[in-house]
């Protein structure tokens, strides 16, 4: 027989809804019933889309800075050997590097500024729409299984949307993340120029080649330090941030908050899902936010 009730009407959505409460399962809130108001998912939308264009354009311009730096120096060093392989590697060849390369030095430096420019607002971007996750769960509960990205605003928050607890262990650790990264490239590039420079201005000077060498590892040390402190100074602002949606204390700890190699800091609770246990802390790493969220830098 159809479903269909005396009437010869097909059951309202009143009446589909019923044996779903007499199950004990609550429906859904809808969404022009939330206080959010009717229009909310609209609006988060377009906030969110925004969020991904703007995120776009500032890779594009990284990737675009970062390829004319490396096309530059790449140019001034073929430049330099066809005039060294035409007029020998003497002080003509010398003093038009030293007029190329602390150009290119320059625009080294730049390019590494930005990026990290780059990197912190791609940090404030991700944490915005974290925000907009944490709407969008507000507005439909029933949909927090299916995000792999976090709704939180904190740097656990934030190593979960940028997917590092999967790595489970197995990938790189910070310091790692660090000197793979393309700020710290493009500094190692900045040092390496630099000290390139410093040898070729001491030895045109007449200095001896262990002065040399001894002046050019000076030069790389503090360029390349010079370079990555600015980094770290990058995000103080965003350690000294508070978070508008935290973490609850009670949720599970990804895996970059976990020190690797130790299983005791894991106690399976079994029970919270069908056929997938909860894993929670049974040990809490001391120190608060703002004193853990120094490993941001590896992130990007």
């Amino acid at each position: 027989m159809d479903a269909t009730d005396n009437a010869g009407k097909a059951p309202g959505p009143e009446l589909a809804a019923a044996p779903a409460a007499e199950g004990g399962t609550a429906a859904s809130t809808p969404v022009s019933d939330h206080p959010l108001g009717p229009d909310a998912v609209a609006i988060l939308a377009t906030e969110h889309w925004s969020l991904i264009g703007h995120r776009s354009l500032l890779w594009n311009e990284a990737y675009s800075r970062t390829t004319i730096f490396l096309g530059a120096l790449s140019a001034a060093i073929v430049a330099l050997a066809l005039v060294a392989n035409a007029t020998g590697f003497g002080s003509r060849t010398a003093t038009l590097a030293l007029v190329l390369l602390p150009v290119v030095l320059f625009l080294g430096i730049a390019t590494h500024i930005r990026v990290v420019e780059i990197n912190q607002a791609e940090i404030e971007l991700m944490l915005a729409m974290n925000r907009l996750r944490n709407a969008y769960l507000r507005i439909a509960p029933a949909l927090e299984p299916y995000f792999s990205t976090s709704p939180h605003d904190d740097e656990r928050g934030l190593t979960a949307s940028y997917l590092l607890a999967s790595f489970d262990g197995r990938g790189l650790r910070p310091w790692g993340r660090f000197l793979s990264n393309t700020a710290t490239v493009i500094a190692t590039v900045d040092a390496a120029l630099a000290a390139a420079i410093a040898v070729l201005a001491v030895r045109k000077a007449g200095a001896a080649t262990t002065l040399a060498v001894a002046v050019g590892a000076v030069a790389f040390l503090a360029v390349w330090t010079a370079l990555f402190l600015q980094q770290r100074q990058s995000l103080s602002s965003l350690r000294r941030s508070k978070p508008r949606f935290p973490t609850p204390p009670d949720e599970s700890l990804s895996a970059s908050d976990i020190p690797r190699g130790d299983a005791r800091f894991w106690t399976p609770i079994v029970g919270s899902g069908p056929g997938r246990p909860d894993l929670r802390p049974t040990h809490r790493p001391q120190g608060s936010h703002n004193q853990r969220a120094g490993h941001l830098i590896s992130v990007i």
